[in-house]
């Protein structure tokens, strides 16, 4: 069992299966030769009586088997000849001339070609003898050519399988317009080897192609691919392309046909005026509220019934009549007709579109009257403006302008009469400019224009309304806050005063201010002794007093149109300050700083100050003086009499002081003082005693020619002040 096993195993292993199919026993004899051949697949090893098969691409084209045959023996032969038999197909290339000699291991190439004549099987023998020694042996190989080839057919909608070959035509049965028949393209490998199918390509708007094979899908022998052609006519018309098909070998084109079915719809506005879908039916001028129209003549022109569902129009003042009811089946060569009317509302050109069936025309027409369009121009920036609308202005400043232009444009067909233009009501604020003479006529197409100014005098929105003969427009502005006010300035009188006096004071500004204002000096006194004095003021009464400062201008202006303006001092110790409060003059904006600057007079604490002494009364023993004054710090504390007599007489008493605190101060504190600041009119009785030396003298009281009067308080002693008592 064992002896058994071991001598089958190295026979088993020299078994091999040729590519011829035979049996060879050669484990342990190595062949004398070998033969390699290379083809365009790849490379094969090859041993006598073996047998190499060359593929050709297609008919009629050639195919190579390169071989390479290496001498295995180890003695130098001689290769008497090389010999190619069978089928003429086949062909040597290229081969070394016998007889030549090749040593142990020598190589010699053979180049073998096979020209397909036909894609079927075809057979021939390949050899070479050679003599080693004293013998010669014949080596060869069997040959098989191959090729594929192609034929085409097709089977049309509802038809068999057709043969076609190059150049023929598939025809396409007569096709409803925009619904599809499709044939099936057949592509059958009938030859004995693999073949590439490349491409499928047509022309012809209405064909189109679905499924076809992606470029070098390979179809075996005896196998076939599919695809098809679709036709889908968008008109009655006859309808031609041409498919084209590739493969490796070869290209071949075939005609396609086909035709549409199906109704063929013409139309004419009258005779010899056709129209085509998509054209223009122009309609007469029209007069704004008459009416211009065209029939139009449907006719159905085509192989079969056809069915309309839909006539209509659109677009401004174009409408239908004498529409037929729908849906309307025409049948061929039948007609019907409707009209087109256009009866406007506003001139101008007008455009619509009309819809019959399928197919669309364009409506066209002129209406024939004026037509006024606004817009207003600011800022380079053109804004149309319908009746009734804003017209904007650019926001500015109180007291600066902001200008726009206003036009007016005929967008008509005939002129146009303008007979007014203004405001609705006067205004300073909105003014309008450069206004064409009027009455104004446009002519179709033509503008005129004007130019309207925005001048605020007040903070936030003005409006005004524009009226053009009988439309109105709102004109609208926003006014923002004006520059700020330059620096408040004061000149004249300044610091201390003199009481009772009434020195002027004006008031300007740093530079002039381009807005008229308005405004009000406020008089405040506040005294040292703390008692208001009335009789501080304004020389034109009261304490505040009103003033203009012309546009583009600095100087205040008081009343009387005077630019100083006099105040009175009064007779209190205290500082008068006077305060400016300023506005714009139109729109009354406050300008007035936060903290505005004053003007301060003062009136200083001093000595008494008599104004007059006078006598009020006299008897034969008595004299009243009354002495008038005033005392700016409301006190007086002593007052000095002097008295001078007549002459030749001798009067004892000369002078005379008298403590008057007590009676000052009760009056100054009563309410009897206050309308009178610190002014005062004292009366001081005399009464006289003694002789009479000059026998002329009628009484006593004449012994004094006159007397003076000083007052004295803790600043000061008054002026000395006389009276003749006689």
């Amino acid at each position: 069992m064992f002896a058994s096993r071991s001598l089958l195993k190295p026979a088993l292993l020299g078994v091999l299966l040729g590519s011829g199919g035979a049996m060879s026993l050669w484990g342990q004899v190595p062949p004398a030769f070998t033969i390699r051949a290379t083809l365009a697949e790849g490379t094969q090893d090859l041993v006598d009586n073996g047998t190499l098969t060359i593929p050709a691409s297609g008919v009629g084209r050639t195919a190579g088997a390169s071989l390479l045959i290496t001498n295995r023996t180890t003695a130098t032969v001689t290769v008497n000849f090389i010999q190619l038999t069978g089928a003429a197909d086949f062909v040597v290339g290229s081969a070394p001339e016998a007889p030549f000699t090749l040593g142990p291991n020598g190589v010699f190439g053979v180049q073998l070609n096979y020209n397909a004549a036909t894609s079927a099987r075809v057979l021939g023998r390949f050899q070479f003898n050679y003599t080693s020694g004293n013998t010669s042996t014949n080596i060869g190989l069997n040959l098989v050519g191959i090729a594929p080839e192609f034929g085409y057919s097709f089977i049309p909608p509802g038809g068999n399988a057709t043969v076609i070959t190059n150049g023929g035509t598939i025809p396409f049965p007569a096709t409803t317009v925009d619904t599809t028949s499709s044939a099936t393209i057949i592509v059958f490998n009938r030859g004995t080897h693999t073949g590439a199918f490349n491409s499928a390509t047509l022309t012809g708007a209405d064909f189109s192609t679905i499924g076809v094979p992606l470029a070098g899908t390979l179809v075996e022998a005896g196998r076939e691919i599919r695809f098809q052609v679709t036709y889908t006519p968008k008109t009655l018309d006859t309808s031609r392309g041409q498919l084209t098909v590739e493969t490796a070998d070869r290209r071949l084109q075939f005609a396609l046909e086909g035709s549409g079915t199906g109704p063929r719809f013409a139309y004419e506005t009258g005779p010899g005026s056709a129209l085509r879908p998509n054209g223009t039916v122009t309609l007469a001028d029209a007069p704004v509220g008459d009416k211009s129209s065209v029939v139009v003549l449907v006719r159905n022109t085509g192989n079969a019934d056809g069915r309309i569902t839909t006539i209509s129009a659109s677009g401004a003042g174009f409408n239908l009549t004498e529409v037929p009811l729908l849906p309307l089946t025409v049948t061929q060569n039948q007609a019907f007709a409707f009209t087109v009317n256009f009866q406007p509302t506003v001139p101008g050109r007008a455009l619509g579109r009309l819809r019959i069936g399928n197919d669309d025309f364009d409506l066209a027409a002129n209406a024939l009257g004026s037509n006024l369009t606004y817009a207003f121009i600011a800022n380079q920036l053109t804004t149309p403006v319908l009746t009734g609308g804003s017209v904007i202005f650019t926001p500015v400043a109180v007291g600066a302008t902001s200008t726009l232009r206003f036009n007016i444009t005929n967008t008509g067909t005939s002129p146009a009469t303008i007979s007014s233009i203004g405001l609705a009501a006067q205004s300073t604020i909105f003014t309008l400019a450069g206004l064409p003479n009027l009455p104004l006529t446009l002519a179709p197409e033509a503008s005129a224009g004007f130019n309207i100014q925005f001048v605020p005098n007040a903070l936030g929105a003005s409006t005004a309304t524009l009226r053009v003969d009988n439309q109105t427009f709102t004109l609208s502005g926003t006014g923002n806050a004006p520059p700020p006010l330059p620096d408040i300035q004061f000149d004249g009188a300044t610091g201390a005063q003199q009481p009772l006096q009434q020195p002027a004071i004006g008031m300007l500004l740093s530079r002039a201010y381009p807005l008229a204002l308005s405004g009000t000096l406020t008089l405040t006194f506040s005294s040292d002794v703390f008692t208001n004095d009335p009789s501080v003021q304004f020389a034109t009464g009261g304490r505040t007093v009103t003033f203009t400062i012309p546009a583009n201008s600095t100087r205040a202006v008081f009343p009387n149109s005077q630019n100083q303006i006099r105040v009175q001092t009064g007779s209190v110790a205290g500082t008068i300050t006077v305060t400016p409060a300023i506005t714009t003059t139109e729109g009354g904006i406050v300008l007035t700083p936060t903290q505005p600057p004053s003007a301060n007079l003062t009136i200083t604490s001093g000595a008494p100050q008599i104004l007059s002494v006078a006598v009020g009364g006299k008897t034969a023993n008595t004299i009243t003086l009354l002495v008038s004054g005033y005392t700016t710090a409301r006190s007086v504390t002593q007052m000095n009499l002097a008295f001078t007599p007549t002459t030749g007489e001798n009067v004892r008493t000369q002078n005379l002081t008298l403590a008057v605190e007590g009676a000052f101060l009760g009056y100054y504190q009563g309410m009897t003082s206050i309308p009178f600041g610190s002014l005062f009119t004292a009366s001081v009785p005399l009464t006289l005693a003694g002789d009479i030396t000059g026998t002329s003298i009628p009484s006593i009281a004449d012994t004094i020619q006159s007397v003076s009067v000083t007052l004295t308080n803790r600043i000061g002693v008054s002026q000395a002040v006389s009276v003749n008592t006689r």
